[in-house]
């Protein structure tokens, strides 16, 4: 039975149905009337944050690691037009978040008025969907369609536009219905029967192929499947990039990830392979480079995506499925088992070559013994010691890129990268999201020196709400990926490269958390212990070599100035 009840009052209700625990956002005047019943509950939590742009990473790291819906309420004006990077990261992501974007009253629109502009226009490319609500009776249905489009098929953000004068005083019919009564939730469509069974047959002919396991795997926690899949068809198993965590670390056919920095050995399997099955990818830049470095001209692509315009756009497939990566491959194993197929015991021995081969690698960075520490010494000291539940955030940038290949990850939802965005500045807020959803698993973040300090106000933040986060930032005092570039490409012509920081360890107990300044290798995994046992959120700062520079993956893209 409907009831009358204010606005701000339907609104929190509303939340609730969605099973909305937290609210990421910054107090503001045009939206008083939504946080005033949160006073007295305990069931919604409003996180305030320093910098709108930190409230909408938090809320994709919540979403990314929960699986669920998070909200951003922030202020019209410029405290919606800074949620844009941290929107776009969640666009990037699939990750479900809602934005409640207060606007200016209807009587001051399009007449120039002060914090006046055309949100809905501006986030329509970051986001599923952005539409204005101009009735308030039409608000409940707005809302629960938002969650409708941010959780069906291929998730993604949404913003609904509320004119500041919309909610004060008013009153609404509101009806308490459960989602499941205006929308079914995140669907298993489990892909054309007929095309399964084609995709079979290619497997099953497929004398070396390889598993490229990608955000859907995650989305649908779809990891046991993929190595069932794997175990089944003798096929090794390749990530793309930021999704190392698509299966567990340690399963004896993974090889690491492909894109920049990527693993080697993962590198070789997909050159080898004959036929690739990409479950939950659309084969982007950052992992493909949209040419044949890594994938071969002519090798037999399988494609399973939620998206049918991802199918097929980036390389031609042999098959593509259209469906949730979880239902499709657990078809098509019952398929392959129903012929009982005989892998290729050369390339098992291979995939087993290859795995020894990472092994002794990763093993091998253990000896770097040299001052400043290098990067992947930090790795390497750290896998030692980081539990195997733990949730890893990688910044943008030079030296949290290098953790992407190195680190472990055990568990679905583990690795938290800004991914084909490469935006810094992500991982910091992204982790304290994550730690909101997952309080009992510990949270580490990787970043740079220039990095940290995009977002290194949201350490208020941990401190307030309590969130022991360890930030392990890795100081080589400049630009690194930049500097690279000017390196190789511009003769080392170094300009703006170079950076200026403070302590980051005194930054950190400025404002009461642990700060930890560690210069030999050795003594990076006692600094971690410390902050694990610290129970609030610390830095560890690391300076590393400022001369480890790769070679930049899109380097030829970069024109060097001519020669006088």
């Amino acid at each position: 039975m409907a009831e009358r009840v204010k606005a701000g009052e339907a609104i929190i209700e509303l939340l609730r149905q969605e099973g909305v625990s937290h609210i990421f956002g910054i107090v503001g005047s045009s939206f008083l009337a939504v946080l005033d019943p949160l006073y007295d509950r305990t069931d919604i939590q409003f996180i305030g944050v320093r910098h709108e742009q930190g409230a909408a990473l938090m809320a994709d790291g919540f979403s990314r690691i929960s699986g669920a819906p998070s909200v951003c309420l922030v202020t019209n004006g410029p405290g919606v037009l800074n949620l844009t990077y941290g929107i776009a990261s969640a666009y990037v992501a699939n990750s479900p978040v809602v934005v409640l974007a207060p606007s200016a009253s209807r009587s001051h629109q399009y007449r120039d008025s002060t914090q006046e502009f055309d949100q809905v226009s501006l986030f329509r490319p970051i986001t599923k969907a952005a539409f204005p609500v101009n009735t308030i009776e039409r608000l409940p249905d707005a809302l629960r369609h938002a969650f409708r489009v941010a959780t069906s098929g291929k998730m993604g953000p949404v913003l609904l536009d509320i004119p500041r004068d919309l909610l004060p005083g008013a009153d609404i019919e509101l009806d308490i219905l459960p989602p499941s009564s205006y929308r079914s939730g995140q669907t298993r469509a489990r892909g054309d029967l007929g095309l399964i069974q084609k995709a079979a047959e290619v497997l099953l002919a497929s004398q070396r192929p390889v598993i490229l396991a990608g955000g859907g795997v995650q989305w649908s926690n779809a990891g046991p499947e993929v190595c069932r899949l794997a175990e089944t068809a003798g096929a090794a198993i390749v990530t793309s990039y930021g999704r190392a965590d698509a299966v567990p670390s340690d399963h004896p056919n993974f090889l690491g990830h492909l894109g920049r920095l990527g693993s080697t050995e993962g590198i070789e399997a997909v050159r080898e392979a004959d036929t690739i099955i990409a479950v939950g990818t659309r084969l982007g830049q950052s992992t493909t480079f949209f040419d044949h470095r890594f994938i071969q001209p002519g090798v037999n692509i399988i494609q399973i995506e939620i998206d049918p315009e991802a199918i097929g756009r980036n390389y031609p497939v042999s098959v593509g499925i259209e469906g949730d990566a979880k239902a499709v491959v657990e078809g098509l194993l019952e398929r392959v088992r129903e012929r009982e197929p005989r892998p290729n015991p050369q390339w098992a021995a291979q995939i087993e070559n290859w795995a020894a081969r990472r092994a002794v690698r990763l093993r091998g960075e253990e000896r770097l013994d040299s001052l400043p520490t290098k990067p992947q010494r930090v790795y390497a000291e750290l896998r030692r010691v980081m539990p195997r539940d733990a949730i890893v955030a990688l910044d943008a940038g030079l030296a949290p890129n290098f953790g992407q290949d190195r680190l472990n990850y055990y568990e679905p939802r583990s690795l938290l990268t800004s991914l084909d965005l490469g935006g810094l500045g992500f991982s910091f807020p992204a982790a304290l999201g994550a730690q909101l959803a997952a309080p009992n698993r510990p949270v580490v973040n990787f970043n740079g020196d220039g990095g940290f300090l995009f977002n290194a106000q949201e350490f208020s933040t941990a401190v307030e709400y309590n969130l022991p986060v360890i930030s392990v930032v890795m100081n080589n005092g400049s630009w690194g990926s930049e500097k690279a570039y000017q390196r190789y490409a511009f003769n080392e012509r170094y300009i703006g490269a170079q950076t200026n920081n403070p302590r980051f360890d005194k930054y950190a107990k400025l404002f009461g958390g642990a700060g930890f300044y560690v210069e030999r290798p050795e003594d990076i995994g006692n600094a971690f212990e410390e902050a694990l046992k610290a129970g609030k959120p610390s830095i560890i700062e690391i300076p590393i070599d400022p001369d480890e520079l790769p070679r930049p993956a899109r380097l030829a893209d970069v024109e060097a100035p001519q020669a006088s």
